[in-house]
């Protein structure tokens, strides 16, 4: 049995682990703006960042992978508390964790070497590594880790959220109020996703909300996490 203190332990930690590397590319690689301007300009911003810039993408993904935790931890707490945790909402958790690791990982193992191929090598070199970075970019960042990563970070924050607004979960008008945030971030998340359309035809409007309901849930992840450390055990 899984205890809400040990959860929102979990959940603390992953928030404020997940929010350094975070806030870091937005800070110096200009985070997720620059992944919207053209891939030769987006390749010379990465290479400038060196080494230290593929750490930073290797500790944010490593991080995504921290939240199969979470998502086990947070339903395995619901459960214990007389609460209902879908099959679906669990498995969503966690293929959304790997998703976006997935996602993040390109960053590490693949595009530092299309980087200098596409900065350094001969006019055909450079067109190619241009061009597997756009293919890349296009299937494991946006439909990969973008798509379908936050799509199902969104189904398990819904059934969070429909787990806290009612039934033994709650707690308290807090918990429900943190339970309606829930409600309210998720349907945002999926307004967000139109912008990925954007990046394959212009004529999609761009809703450029996905970063800032990000940081949003991040906040909420660590409100819910302080308040079951307070609740304390699950009985």
């Amino acid at each position: 049995m899984r205890s809400k203190r040990a959860t929102g332990a979990a959940m603390v930690g992953f928030a404020l682990a997940a929010n350094i590397p975070f806030a870091l590319l937005v800070d110096r690689f200009g985070y997720d703006d620059v992944l919207r301007e053209p891939p030769l300009q987006v390749l010379v911003a990465f290479r400038a960042g060196g080494p230290e810039l593929i750490l930073i993408w290797l500790a944010f993904a490593v991080c995504a992978l921290g939240f199969l935790w979470v998502s086990a931890w947070t339903g395995a707490a619901i459960r214990a508390s007389g609460g209902r945790w879908p099959v679906w909402a669990a498995a969503a958790g966690a293929a959304s964790a790997v998703a976006q690791a997935v996602g993040l990982s390109r960053w590490v193992f693949v595009v530092p070497g299309l980087a200098d191929r596409a900065l350094d090598g001969s006019a055909a070199e450079s067109a190619v590594a241009v061009g597997t970075y756009q293919a890349l970019h296009q299937f494991a960042g946006v439909a990969i880790g973008e798509w379908l990563g936050q799509t199902l970070l969104a189904a398990w924050t819904l059934a969070v959220g429909l787990a806290l607004v009612g039934g033994p979960v709650a707690r308290g008008a807090w918990t429900r109020g943190l339970g309606g945030v829930a409600l309210l971030l998720a349907p945002l998340w999926i307004v967000g996703q139109v912008e990925l359309l954007a990046t394959v035809d212009p004529a999609f409007p761009e809703f450029q909300i996905t970063q800032w309901v990000f940081t949003a849930w991040l906040g909420w992840l660590l409100a819910l996490g302080v308040t079951w450390l307070v609740q304390g055990e699950t009985k």
